[in-house]
């Protein structure tokens, strides 16, 4: 039996070391891979490419896709100009994440955004982000941890009858890499999962091409041994095979 093929949308970083200062670099952080690979998979690198017209072609004949983690969602994208707090942005980087998720959308293909995969995907649909939760969230919880990924830092509370639900118990740790998260929910989608603050931490699509965002990072913890982690990744495959 063939297994599934999933995408892992990359980044663009600028390289800082000499003779290649500057130059940028297709880049996914490794974890993913050992993530999918350990969860049955064959994962494959999707580099940003600037045609929007053959994202769809990008894509086609994959079983799902992953988005990764990366620079915070230029928010010109959900009608925001940029606050003091707001991070570093690559645009061309989102508008790519962008086509890749409405493409996926139109080929039937199920997506799952980690961090800022979940902020883009909330994007891509309509909603609006949080540009600093500190700054702009009464009463937040810390949600930038300062301990290795592979250790969780707060709970989540997972919503019955969710995707979630039986991969995760009803109060989860998980760890924690952001600033930024979902405020206004975009339509067609709900919140599966929140942080003990009401921060978004998982939404579903809750109608045709299966979408997942979450938004703490479970490659970070699946290749250390976390078993809810890894079975989250499963379960993602499974719906790729549907």
């Amino acid at each position: 039996m063939r297994k599934p093929r999933i995408g892992i949308v990359a980044n663009m970083l600028a390289s800082d070391g000499n003779p290649l200062s500057g130059m940028y670099r297709a880049s996914i952080n490794n974890y993913y891979v050992v993530s999918l690979e350990k969860a049955g998979c064959i994962p494959l690198m999707l580099p940003v490419i600037l045609t929007k017209e053959d994202v769809g072609e990008q894509i086609e004949g994959l079983d799902g896709i992953v988005l990764s983690g990366g620079y915070d969602v230029d928010p010109t994208l959900y009608g925001e100009q940029p606050l003091p707090c707001q991070g570093f942005t690559l645009r061309e980087v989102d508008e790519y994440n962008i086509q890749v998720i409405l493409e996926a959308d139109k080929k039937g293909i199920p997506v799952m955004g980690i961090c800022k995969g979940i902020q883009v995907m909330n994007v891509a649909f309509g909603g609006t982000l949080y540009q600093d939760i500190e700054k702009q969230k009464e009463g937040s919880l810390k949600h930038v941890q300062e301990a290795p990924g592979y250790n969780p830092s707060h709970y989540v509370s997972v919503e019955k009858g969710s995707f979630l639900d039986g991969v995760l118990p009803e109060r989860a740790l998980v760890n924690s890499f952001h600033h930024q998260c979902v405020k206004d929910t975009a339509k067609g989608f709900k919140i599966i999962a929140k942080a003990d603050d009401g921060v978004p931490e998982s939404i579903e699509k809750t109608e045709g091409t299966f979408m997942l965002g979450v938004q703490w990072h479970p490659e970070m913890m699946a290749p250390f041994g976390n078993a809810q982690m890894t079975e989250l990744f499963k379960k993602f495959i499974l719906k790729c095979g549907e």
